[in-house]
């Protein structure tokens, strides 16, 4: 953990028992995973040294490639996929810029470093209902702005103000396909922002309940759109929509304590929180049943800064922290 090696874990069966920790190679400052086209995760990340590095199974649930450097230097990293299946990572730089770098063809070569415009502190990602890619991210005066796709895989509108002020921002997708950004305030209070209609205009800012230091957010099987965060006070909580698309339930405390939080869904549609406790071990906490209760805190193995989930083409789910 003190030099930021970076180590993964997966699942040996869809929503069963894990491997145990193993060593992935190379060193970093913040990663993030996502699937290629013909299932091999890839994970990128933001080396100690500012640099962006990848690395990729070589074949769908299998051995990996190894570190490769990518091109470009940055503070924080993210990663979405194309309508037709094309890794796009996009990026703050050092000098608060962002960039953005895509795959030429799916699972293949990359375009190199490009300017998208404006300058943020952190950035996420998430597609439209119709396939196009939007970033949302918190400028460097707090305010929120986002940036979309004008056409699934094209050209980009440029930037605009969202509204609100945040100092960190998850970006999930309603049942329906409305993006839904979930964003910690200046004042640490919890709000979000919605569109009105798939792809369409946002309802604008509105309190959640509850303050955090930091965010997630991931969908329920059964379509509901669920929030996990850190309080101030480093207590784990939940909040999630009563309908799909609908109503909140209100804070609840989830039990164990962190720094930072991460969660992915299981193949039978179980929600599984990952997080690094406030005595750096790592930790996970699942639904017994899909939608339902929680079995409480697990320690994982390993010991971490910051932890990253994403799941295998075949559902097993693989954490990536250092």
């Amino acid at each position: 953990m003190a030099d930021n090696k970076i180590f993964h874990n997966w699942q040996v069966t869809p929503g069963g028992g894990w491997a145990g920790e193993t060593a992935l190679g190379g060193s970093a400052k913040q990663i993030a995973a996502e699937l290629n086209a013909d299932g091999r995760l890839a994970v990128f990340y933001v080396g100690t040294n500012n640099a962006i590095y990848h690395n990729w199974q070589v074949t769908p649930g299998g051995g990996w490639a190894g570190q490769n450097a990518l091109g470009g230097s940055a503070e924080q990293i993210a990663v979405g996929q194309n309508q037709d299946g094309r890794l796009e990572i996009f990026y703050v730089g050092t000098n608060n810029a962002i960039y953005h770098n895509w795959q030429v063809a799916p699972g293949g070569d990359w375009a190199g470093e490009n300017a998208l415009g404006g300058k943020a502190l952190q950035i996420a990602v998430e597609r439209n209902v119709d396939g196009r890619l939007a970033v949302f991210y918190v400028g460097t005066d707090g305010v929120i702005y986002h940036n979309w796709q004008v056409t699934p895989g094209g050209g980009w509108a440029g930037e605009s103000a969202l509204g609100g002020s945040a100092k960190q921002i998850a970006v999930g997708q309603n049942q329906d396909g409305r993006l839904e950004i979930f964003y910690v305030g200046t004042n640490n209070a919890i709000y979000h922002n919605w569109q009105v209609t798939p792809g369409g205009v946002w309802a604008g800012e509105n309190a959640l309940g509850g303050s955090a230091l930091q965010i997630a957010a991931e969908r329920n099987v059964d379509g509901r759109l669920a929030v996990f965060y850190v309080g101030t006070n480093s207590v784990i909580y939940h909040n999630w929509q009563v309908t799909a698309g609908g109503g909140w339930a209100g804070e609840n405390a989830l039990g164990g304590s962190a720094k930072q939080i991460a969660v992915g869904q299981n193949q039978d549609g179980r929600l599984e929180i990952f997080y690094v406790g406030t005595n750096n071990a790592l930790y996970h906490n699942w639904q017994v049943t899909p939608g339902g209760s929680w079995a409480g805190e697990n320690a994982l193995g390993g010991q971490a800064n910051e932890v990253e989930v994403a799941a295998n083409s075949d559902g097993r789910l693989e954490v990536f922290y250092f």
